[in-house]
């Protein structure tokens, strides 16, 4: 069986739910992305707000319980609102997997373009890196690109709230597919960073 090791870009996703007006069901979503396969290792990065440092306590329990090591990371206030970039933590964390673990998959749950460089090094490393975004909301199109396959996380809410079906299972995995309806909103992350308080309570 393929050892799978996931890392969760929390601000990305929940932004991209927000967006959506949805909820997130992580537990859910953990699950669907390691059906299948040897989870080794579970990674959510997880920004807080300085202001109110405890008000994402109860999230953070509930995501190490899922079975995720959670990374937090203070951010700083700007304006009336906070700013916390994770990208560089995620980075490292994901070169020291493909170190020490050396997974045959990685899947990142974020259409953030930051992390082209990194994915292009794991392949290079023979690891195949799999992207799970949403396309034309947070997916950027040249990650879907240069992922080693797409995860159409629309089509998980599809499967997922379909109430007769017996268990959420993942489509057969190809290169990203992209078309021109398939945008790359540039500005997306910007969003997320700028208005952290817009998906605070997710």
């Amino acid at each position: 069986m393929e050892k799978l090791v996931i890392f969760n870009d929390y601000a990305n996703i929940a932004a991209a739910y927000q967006q959506q007006n949805r909820r997130l069901d992580h537990d859910e979503l953990f699950n669907y992305l390691s059906e299948g396969r040897f989870l080794v290792e579970a990674h959510a990065f997880v920004p807080i707000d300085p202001r109110n440092p405890h008000a994402r306590d109860q999230l953070i329990d509930e995501m190490w319980n899922q079975g995720y090591m959670v990374h937090s990371k203070i951010g700083v206030i700007a304006g009336d609102t906070y700013r916390c970039n994770l990208d560089v933590e995620i980075t490292l964390e994901m070169m020291h997997a493909a170190e020490t673990i050396k997974p045959d998959i990685i899947v990142l749950i974020s259409g953030d373009k930051d992390f082209i460089p990194v994915v292009l090094e794991l392949r290079r490393r023979g690891i195949r890196v799999e992207i799970a975004a949403f396309p034309g909301i947070n997916a950027a199109r040249e990650l879907m690109l240069k992922g080693s396959g797409f995860i159409d996380l629309h089509t998980y809410q599809q499967e997922c709230e379909t109430p007769t079906a017996a268990a959420p299972r993942r489509r057969p995995l190809e290169p990203a597919a992209v078309t021109a309806d398939a945008d790359d909103d540039d500005d997306f992350d910007d969003d997320v960073n700028d208005d952290m308080e817009a998906w605070d309570r997710l």
